[in-house]
């Protein structure tokens, strides 16, 4: 399975601000840029704070039918009335959703969404393999993930992303609270993940970056 990322980034490594997380910190070359780059999904990931800030269908410029939609959550605050759930069901067949979770959903919480939501258990370790592992019986071929800069810690833990489109925006956020690229412990730098650029454009004042990611061996860890 292909796994690419897709996000836009301050020049400081943010990724929005929290004074108002739905604000989008790129123009509207970036939005298209990231309908594009949804064109090669088969299914889209995000976390449960990138869907609570934007709840629609993630889907591409160019595809008929929405993508598998999955969220990882650890609460299960995922409004059922947002736009997902709810434009979910007007099509036929309904847009395919999977919820992720570390511990299974209560039946009272599974009943306040649409039927056809599935329901993925991991456990307490990173969930990354479990999640490729039930993508892969689902016959995905490339999944794309959306952020945030938690659920991208958990996914280069488990050197799972092979290619990342990343937007540098020109600004300067600078708060503390303000959600990262990547978030978590990090990484030593002898084990950091490291990049390689394929390919690098300016449109007006972005700086739009397509790289592959590069994982140390244990030797080289070490």
């Amino acid at each position: 399975m292909r796994i690419i990322a897709c996000l836009a980034a301050s020049l400081d490594g943010r990724i929005g601000s929290a004074t108002n997380l739905k604000d989008r910190i790129g123009t509207s070359a970036d939005l298209e840029h990231l309908l594009t780059v949804r064109n090669q999904a088969d299914a889209i990931l995000c976390g449960g704070e990138t869907f609570r800030q934007h709840a629609a269908i993630r889907k591409g410029n160019q595809q008929e039918r929405p993508p598998l939609q999955c969220i990882l959550t650890r609460r299960f605050a995922l409004p059922p009335e947002a736009r997902l759930f709810q434009q979910s069901i007007s099509s036929d067949p309904p847009t395919p959703i999977l919820i992720v979770s570390p511990q299974p959903a209560p039946l009272e919480i599974q009943s306040q969404y649409p039927d056809h939501v599935e329901w993925l258990t991991t456990g307490n370790s990173n969930p990354v393999p479990a999640i490729l592992k039930a993508l892969a019986e689902k016959g995905v071929e490339t999944l794309m993930v959306e952020g945030g800069g938690h659920i991208m810690n958990l996914f280069l833990q488990a050197q799972a992303i092979h290619e990342l489109y990343l937007t540098i925006c020109p600004l300067l956020l600078g708060g503390q609270s303000d959600p990262g690229l990547v978030t978590g412990l990090g990484f030593p730098v002898g084990q950091a993940p490291r990049t390689e650029v394929i390919q690098a454009d300016w449109r007006g004042q972005e700086l739009y970056l397509h790289l592959k990611l590069q994982y140390p061996s244990p030797a080289e860890a070490d």
